[in-house]
């Protein structure tokens, strides 16, 4: 009767997985294990299987796996964010005695790998963490603990198989991982029963895919939905363009101060700048204006490009990063500040600051600013930063092109094929380092992708 509602109970929770577009591989169960096979593995192991365990492969499968994860569109409560995909799985030819283990460990003599001893492995997590019995508690039974790879750490779990897999599949199978299950641990193993298992199993009977007609009327809502993605397309900006923008704006700046994340910070700028704009030019001046800069001066840089004129905005942020760089900028900085303007006014002020390795940052903001051929050629004549700078800028072009199948931006004045080709064979054959090579070799067998 158990085995059949776990069946039961794993089938509901991979429909409901199915029915909201999440990825779902079907159970496999093998076959059911022998009296034979389980007294020929106990002999092997050196160990008495624990009864539940035991029933289970006798009644269900000598092996069990299914696997799940969430839909992107899936907006799994905050509380629990690492939470993405659920699992099971064990399987009797897996099994292994963690003391040959432990002693090869010893052997090899790090001090590493002591709590595996007296342990049984059943199953491991998809990080390399592993699932066991730990065979040294007295009596038949046997609790269920996590083996902790990382720091060699042993954590309780469940006082047996069967238990284990009754708090498990309470909890919707979630796991395998320690860090999607440490929301419900407790010194007692896994916990069905608190407040954040009850608001957990509330949360995924009820959860659906959010679609964007789902929330586009509600400003709250869709917010949430872009900044959950991490992505906002022309439809989103529409759709928030309708409300009122004081409104809008405030409930933004609320959540812009709420947020600790850079990422979740960077969206919801991201957000104001393309949906607001030059509506809160004001505001994104007096970011410059005050002392205490109240976010991030990355993202105050990604505001300026969106919401004020691009010669003030450009201006600002130039000597900006001379003043607190004394001219001394790295790649990565300047394109953190700079990378969003998509302006060749850049390119004209990286000249005198680039430098090598290029390819930390400089090559991605020469590619991001709208390169004209004429720059091309231009930095090309100038010092060994530049000409590599261009080289792998054309390399990124190339790249991004292949992958989003459209060009990243049309180059100005773009000379034709033949005359493309031959400057750059030209360029080639000045470079001694084959990774310089390889890049424009690359260029020219896609040369098509830039007509």
């Amino acid at each position: 009767m158990e085995i059949n509602k776990f069946l039961s109970k794993w089938e509901q929770i991979l429909h409901k997985l199915n029915s909201n577009n999440g990825k779902v591989f079907p159970i496999e169960i093998g076959k059911r294990a022998t009296a034979q096979e389980i007294t020929a593995k106990e002999k092997e192991l050196g160990y008495q299987l624990p009864p539940s365990y035991k029933h289970i492969l006798l009644n269900l499968g000598k092996s069990l796996s299914f696997y799940y994860s969430f839909s992107n569109d899936t907006m799994i409560p905050s509380e629990f964010k690492e939470i993405f995909s659920g699992e099971i799985n064990w399987n009797i030819d897996f099994l292994q005695n963690l003391d040959t283990l432990a002693d090869e460990l010893m052997e090899d003599g790090e001090d590493y790998g002591k709590t595996l001893r007296g342990k049984l492995e059943f199953a491991h997590a998809g990080n390399g963490d592993v699932y066991a019995f730990d065979m040294s508690v007295e009596g038949e039974e046997k609790p269920v603990i996590y083996w902790d790879h990382e720091d060699d750490s042993v954590t309780y779990i469940a006082d047996s198989f069967i238990d284990y897999l009754f708090r498990i599949t309470e909890l919707a199978c979630i796991g395998s991982e320690k860090w999607q299950l440490e929301y419900f641990l407790s010194d007692t193993g896994l916990v069905t029963t608190s407040s954040a298992a009850i608001k957990w199993k509330n949360w995924f009977n009820s959860f659906s895919e959010t679609m964007l007609d789902d929330v586009k009327n509600d400003m709250e809502q869709l917010v949430a939905f872009v900044v959950y993605r991490k992505k906002l397309d022309e439809k989103e900006i529409n759709y928030l363009q309708k409300f009122n923008r004081k409104v809008l704006f405030d409930f933004l700046l609320k959540e812009l101060h709420k947020k600790e994340v850079l990422n979740n910070q960077r969206i919801i700028c991201e957000i104001i700048g393309r949906v607001l704009g030059d509506y809160v030019e004001t505001w994104v001046k007096s970011l410059w204006e005050d002392k205490k800069t109240v976010i991030d001066t990355r993202l105050r840089s990604c505001l300026t490009s969106m919401c004020m004129s691009k010669d003030e905005g450009l201006s600002l942020v130039f000597n900006f990063l001379e003043q607190v760089s004394n001219k001394q900028i790295s790649g990565y900085e300047a394109l953190s500040h700079l990378g969003d303007f998509h302006s060749r006014d850049v390119i004209s002020w990286m000249e005198g600051h680039v430098k090598f390795p290029v390819t930390e940052g400089w090559d991605e903001l020469f590619f991001r600013s709208n390169f004209s051929w004429e720059e091309l050629e231009r930095w090309t004549m100038l010092e060994e930063k530049h000409e590599v700078t261009v080289i792998h800028a054309l390399e990124k072009y190339v790249h991004d092109t292949v992958s989003n199948n459209k060009h990243p931006h049309d180059i100005l004045t773009i000379p034709t094929k033949l005359e493309f080709i031959d400057f750059l064979v030209n360029l080639r054959g000045k470079q001694v380092l084959k990774r310089r090579v390889m890049p424009i070799e690359n260029v020219i067998q896609n040369i098509n992708i830039f007509y």
